[in-house]
């Protein structure tokens, strides 16, 4: 796999991740002579600028200054250790440091693959604390599959037919793959739940873990480099073409018409709201509709989706209305509009963007008999499975 998710760091703490999915190699930590296996490295963001968090390790382990490199210290386990900032370094129950104990930036690893948990999840991996000054982001760093492991429950159902599950295991691991090509120069490759949803090895389940090892290594590469696989909940009968939705996207498979997932409860939604409702959400996102008296749908994507809307005074596009009124009552832009007395109606299919992969989609083509090979080609037209 020729991508940039192998990074070097000081030491060798990129290259070291505890037991998980799929293993390659072993190393040994320095100092502990803890035996640890490898995979490529991907780095998650659990916690974004929080005030503190509080952290148990249930085992031995060590901690690096991460800004240099050099070897903290060593602890036998950690219990009920909340971790903030003070006067712009790290803190541990309100106490920093002193000389070499003294950091803004430090990373606790694990022995024998003990488990962090942070605020109540386990996580498998290392877990590195970065002071932002005078709040703290927590990024996990573990092997990609580990992650994995964490990501294809959240975003789909354990319950679901292998081969759905599959599906949504190489998406979900070409997504990551491209974002940590996209990010390998920064503090980490993505967030949680900005980019994918992660349970950590507390929302671990067998049937998914199963997916990831299964097709442990696979993803979709376009025009020669990973493919940022975008996926959605119900696209309601038909995807759409990746740079429609997302401008910054550019050479983008096309959309396609898919009818497999009328079984979900959001392929058909209805959605009513007052005119002086609507133009209140408007003027709160930064929107002038006046008193929203009038409605025209004025651009539509060979879809079906909203692509302009008109709304009184103020003129958006369908993602910024669903994102201005609420994404979980305007559910899709697939939607047509009417208005009785001063409320309008919104009548639509699906729940999502409804660019990539339809999750609900996977599950009607695998209860046909579907391989999650067609289910990819289907989605991702001339993208390669790798």
């Amino acid at each position: 796999m020729k991508t940039k998710i192998a990074k070097i760091f000081p030491l060798v703490l990129a290259a070291l991740v505890l037991a998980g999915c799929g293993v390659t190699s072993e190393l040994v930590i320095p100092v502990t002579g803890a035996t640890v296996t490898k995979q490529e490295t991907v780095r998650v963001a659990i916690k974004s600028k929080v005030g503190s968090v509080v952290v148990n390790i249930n085992g031995a382990g060590s901690y690096y200054d991460q800004t240099s490199g050099s070897y903290m210290g060593r602890f036998s386990k950690v219990a009920n250790a909340r971790i903030s900032v003070e006067n712009g370094f790290l803190s541990i129950n309100g106490q920093t440091g002193k000389g070499r104990y003294r950091s803004s930036r430090v990373m606790m690893i694990p022995e024998e693959g003990a488990l962090i948990n942070v605020d109540g999840v386990n996580y498998r991996g290392q877990m590195e604390f970065i002071s932002n000054g005078s709040d703290i982001t927590v990024v996990n760093h573990l092997g990609l599959e580990d992650y994995l492991c964490g990501v294809v429950p959240k975003e789909t159902f354990a319950s679901w037919p292998e081969e759905a599950l599959k599906a949504q295991a190489i998406v979900s691991r070409s997504y990551t793959i491209a974002k940590c090509d996209e990010n390998y120069q920064k503090d980490y490759d993505l967030t949680s739940p900005g980019d994918q949803l992660y349970g950590g090895a507390s929302a671990e389940a067998a049937s998914t873990t199963k997916a990831v090892y299964d097709t442990a290594g696979n993803y979709l590469e376009y025009n020669g480099k990973p493919l940022l696989t975008f996926f959605h909940t119900c696209c309601g009968g038909a995807t759409e073409d990746g740079e429609k939705i997302f401008t910054y996207v550019r050479f983008y498979p096309s959309g396609v018409t898919s009818p497999y997932c009328k079984g979900c409860k959001h392929y058909s939604w209805e959605y009513s709201i007052s005119a002086g409702d609507l133009a209140a959400k408007l003027k709160a996102a930064g929107y002038n509709p006046g008193n929203a008296s009038t409605l025209q749908i004025t651009k539509r994507f060979k879809s079906g989706r909203v692509a302009e809307i008109k709304i009184g005074n103020a003129a958006l596009n369908g993602e910024q209305l669903r994102k201005a009124v609420g994404y979980d009552v305007i559910k899709s832009t697939r939607f047509s509009v009417s208005k009785s007395g001063s409320v309008y109606t919104f009548k639509g299919n699906g729940w999502g963007h409804g660019v990539g992969l339809c999750q609900w989609c996977t599950k009607g083509m695998a209860d046909q008999g579907m391989t999650h090979e067609q289910m990819l080609s289907h989605f991702y037209p001339s993208a390669k499975l790798r």
